[in-house]
């Protein structure tokens, strides 16, 4: 290992910028040359650079990382790579999870220096449709992987700058839209080609011995402190937290419960879930990865100091991971995975319910899993179909020391602007709006959801649903409330109306009908009677709060009219109220499928 100390201050901080500015060239190259909507429009991607151990030496705001270069390094030996070679794979089991569900694809280059390789450019994107049961691969019907698409294990796809053309020309004949998945990966290996090119100038500077070592001192210097940092939000002690997915799309429609204990015994903590249920039939399962779990840790620690880099330094948290073979955490193949992250949301709100419990409450409130919808149509012009996999936000869990963020989709990505959907789909966007109350009361408000209407435009057309936390909200902390749940509503208001199923496929639309979308919110923290009326007026003013919430959830009165706060009905609204809360508030429909579970097990 090279001396992780002998880099002097300046370089040091010079590759550790170069590396920064490498990741975000690698990030606009993405999002100006990728064809499917979801990598150029809403930014469902990752890039990163790794060392020859497979470990992350830099990449930027993600859920994804840990362990991605791994499954090449089980195949080909380091002697055997050659400059101008790239490594391909989306197989979630042969990588052990790092790869969450395989519509990820991911694209692995080695970097030479001097005939030795000395690091990995890797980028991963969400492809449009790689072929599965249905257009967009993934479906609540699909009862095992095989159904969500064409597996491609780690392989060699370009031998010293030549691609392999008859395995690329078969994975183009499986996907529906073959033209955007080979614009995205020539978009991708251009990244991953980017990347090289800029490593080998870094080597080419500053020699082997000091960017090697300079690798080595940024991931101890972020490790040091996330570690520190980590043990500081974990007590010795064990606590034990449950939380149920709505259901897994099957037509028994039924909770499923992630069990995890966290526990820490003097510096060890460990995180079991081995009492979780069994694996689910349909596509809710999640090869759980423990660098996934370290990442998600990761990311809150960043809160608490947004100096930390996100290497593998950030990895320093977890040091166990159990699961037991055949449960929803760790699923025999060929299970499906497609919708995976609605177990992966339960699980870290499983990690952050038991965490309340070891500190009081010093955590973020429940957050609800992002909404997607499959819109599928023919275009007989073309001969070829429509496809319009549009992604919506949620309102996030408030923290312990602001509110919860409103709308938005998953961490830096982005929900699709009104004028791409209009322009490329026979789809009109009525109404895009903050869903008001939807996030959970508190001293710090929980994030609002969305309403988003969408008009059909074309004579038919098939859709499909994926909304989670319709039955069981996420909770609210430290005396917060629990968010408000989500639905879906055809034809809102006329004769025809009726509520979609959150987890469905093979609708039939028809010219005209209307799709109305409304998301979860995010819970609150703290008592939301200890609120700043004037932050809650503001609210009530923004179209976040309605003014009857206003007095039920916050006790604050407000002039209709002016909106003014009436101070001393405020304060006796208040003072009446004044109650115990719970450290926990679970919602209403905690309760229904804690029953519903219960009955499954007699």
């Amino acid at each position: 290992m090279a001396d992780a100390r002998r880099v002097d201050p300046v370089t040091l901080e010079i590759i550790r910028g170069s590396l920064a500015s490498t990741i975000r060239d690698m990030e606009l190259l993405m999002e100006r040359c990728a064809m499917s909507p979801f990598i150029k429009e809403k930014k469902d991607f990752f890039v990163g650079v790794f060392d020859t151990a497979g470990r992350i030496v830099a990449c930027h705001i993600s859920g994804s990382g840990p362990g991605m270069v791994t499954a090449i390094l089980r195949e080909y030996p380091l002697d055997t790579m050659r400059p101008g070679d790239a490594y391909w794979f989306n197989d979630p089991y042969l990588t052990d999870g790092a790869v969450q569900y395989h519509q990820d694809m991911v694209f692995v280059v080695p970097g030479l220096h001097e005939d030795r390789v000395v690091a990995f450019a890797a980028t991963f994107g969400h492809y449009q449709d790689i072929g599965g049961l249905r257009a967009g691969c993934i479906s609540p019907h699909a009862t095992e992987i095989y159904h969500e698409g064409v597996l491609v294990p780690p392989i060699r796809i370009m031998r010293e700058g030549r691609i392999n053309e008859e395995a690329y020309r078969i994975f183009l004949r499986s996907s529906r839209l073959p033209d955007l998945v080979e614009g995205d990966t020539r978009a991708m290996m251009a990244s991953s080609r980017l990347a090289e090119a800029r490593l080998g100038e870094l080597f080419a500077r500053y020699g082997l011995d000091t960017v090697l070592a300079a690798f080595e001192e940024c991931m101890a210097l972020t490790g040091e402190r996330a570690r520190e940092l980590f043990l500081e939000m974990v007590p010795e002690g064990e606590w034990s937290f449950h939380d149920f997915l709505d259901s897994d799309g099957g037509v028994e429609a039924r909770p499923f419960r992630v069990d995890l204990t966290l526990s820490r015994r003097g510096d060890h903590v460990t995180l079991d879930g081995s009492r979780s249920d069994d694996q689910a039939r349909g596509p809710i399962n999640f090869v759980t990865n423990p660098g996934l779990l370290r990442i998600a840790f990761g990311r809150y620690l960043q809160s608490l100091d947004p100096e930390l880099d996100v290497n593998e330094g950030l990895l320093r948290n977890l040091d166990e991971w159990i699961a037991r073979e055949g449960s929803l955490l760790k699923p025999r193949f060929p299970a499906p995975l497609g919708m995976r992250a609605n177990t992966r949301f339960r699980v870290m709100s499983c990690i952050f319910g038991a965490l309340a419990q070891a500190n009081g409450g010093k955590v973020p409130a429940g957050s609800p899993v992002y909404v997607l919808y499959y819109f599928r149509a023919w275009d007989e012009a073309r001969r070829r179909p429509i496809l319009c996999i549009e992604g919506l936000g949620v309102g996030l869990g408030a923290r312990p020391f602001a509110d919860g963020v409103d709308v938005i989709y998953y961490i830096a990505q982005e929900n699709y602007p009104v004028e791409y959907v209009e322009r490329d789909f026979p789809l009109r966007i009525e109404r895009y709006a903050v869903r008001p109350d939807s996030g959970g009361p508190g001293f710090h408000r929980g994030g609002a959801g969305v309403i988003r209407d969408v008009r059909v435009l074309c004579e038919r057309a098939e859709l499909a649903t994926r909304m989670e936390n319709t039955l069981v909200a996420p909770y609210g902390v430290a005396g917060g409330l629990a968010g408000r749940t989500g639905r879906i509503v055809l034809n809102p208001g006329t004769p025809r109306e009726r509520e979609l199923p959150a987890l469905g496929d093979g609708i039939i639309l028809e010219r005209g009908d209307l799709l109305r979308f409304e998301t979860c919110g995010g819970g609150g923290w703290g008592d939301p009677l200890a609120r700043d009326p004037e932050r809650v007026r503001q609210d009530v003013a923004r179209g976040i709060v309605t003014a009857r919430a206003a007095r039920e959830d916050y006790g604050v009165v407000l002039d209709p009219a002016t909106l003014e706060i009436d101070k001393t009905e405020s304060d006796e609204e208040r003072r009446r109220r004044s109650r115990e809360l719970p450290l926990i508030d679970r919602g209403p429909g905690f309760d229904e499928a804690a029953a519903r579970w219960r009955a499954r097990q007699s």
